[in-house]
């Protein structure tokens, strides 16, 4: 369905030299067909694409022989964005993706494989600020201890009542979990901390920002490209993977192993280094949504849904047990590559 007049799609296209026949919307891209091929309009938050310079990091992993990412072209006057109307645009070929469902575990396969050889592309090494350091430690530190007070808190309450309510029966039945959870994560951090102390160089990559695999296309020969990159930033690695899995998570309890297999992909491109891994286990495994959830149901007033709370509790449960396994499986497939190294 067509949602922009067809004059400002070809006033926006002439200053690419381009004359649109027709065009449709497809999600939030515009799909233009012209004598000279189809192409993807975009259009974009401006302040997100200047402030992550958007099109500086897509020249830069072009640059640096990284082909797995669309490119953007640039009007005859080498601008990458046109304004019109006070909104503004981007162009890029149209890639017609395959059917993911078809082998949609190959597709997550080769989304993994991308992301490792971009990160693998794009490193660098920088000096640790030891004061910058110090101040994020502190006040991660300081709002899980916080959080740690709502836990604690909280289950004193529901313990203390004659009748718990669903909700507080539910909260006692996950709280030693949920503990163990923070204390792990905790435990992750300050490893890390300890460990980034004694070293004078972290490393960063590319991240793509908003992983997903719907910002992942495969063409009809099978090559992958990353698109939707207005939140790509230089960043610590594990990033774009503690934002995917942490997304990934949740859902109903699953016990497979693709998600383990992906990362086991993405790593043959691109290993992490052990502090990276102690951190990516504290973010995952930290159980971020219970402490918020119980102080929003502590603050209730009016007329409360406690079907829907439990629910919300239960999801969030659920989350945290998926992420368990997760994180559980990497830390045996470490201990094992270790045996055999020993043998």
């Amino acid at each position: 369905m067509n949602t922009k007049p067809k004059d400002e799609i070809s006033v926006i296209l002439a200053q690419y030299h381009i004359v649109p026949n027709y065009f449709e919307t497809v999600g939030k891209v515009i799909k233009v067909y012209t004598n000279q091929g189809v192409f993807a309009l975009k259009e974009a938050n401006v302040e997100r694409i200047y402030r992550n310079n958007l099109i500086d990091n897509v020249r830069s992993l072009q640059d640096k022989g990284f082909r797995n990412v669309v490119p953007i072209y640039h009007t005859q006057n080498g601008d990458y964005v046109v304004e019109f109307n006070t909104k503004h645009y981007y162009l890029m070929p149209w890639i017609e993706s395959v059917d993911s469902r078809s082998d949609e575990n190959l597709h997550f396969q080769r989304m993994f494989t991308s992301l490792g050889k971009m990160h693998n592309r794009t490193q660098k090494e920088k000096k640790i600020d030891k004061e910058q350091l110090q101040t994020h430690y502190d006040t991660l530190t300081k709002r899980w201890s916080k959080d740690k007070e709502v836990l604690e808190s909280f289950i004193e309450v529901a313990e203390s009542n004659w009748y718990m309510s669903p909700y507080e029966l539910s909260y006692c039945t996950y709280f030693h979990k949920v503990l163990s959870a923070h204390q792990f994560a905790r435990g992750q951090l300050d490893e890390w901390y300890k460990k980034m102390k004694d070293t004078e160089n972290t490393r960063i990559v590319m991240n793509h920002g908003s992983l997903s695999i719907s910002h992942f296309l495969v063409n009809k020969r099978g090559e992958g490209v990353f698109i939707n990159l207005e939140n790509a930033q230089e960043t610590t690695p594990i990033q774009d993977l503690t934002n995917y899995y942490k997304s990934s998570f949740k859902t109903y309890p699953i016990q497979q192993s693709d998600r383990n297999n992906w990362l086991k992909t993405y790593e043959k491109n691109f290993s992490l280094r052990e502090e990276e891994r102690m951190l990516f286990f504290s973010y995952m495994a930290y159980p971020t949504q219970f402490a918020s959830k119980i102080s929003k149901y502590m603050k209730r007033s009016g007329i409360n849904n406690e079907k829907d709370n439990v629910k919300d509790l239960l999801n969030a449960y659920w989350h945290m047990i998926n992420i368990e396994h997760f994180v559980s499986k990497i830390q045996e497939d470490i201990e094992a590559a270790k045996s055999i190294d020993n043998l």
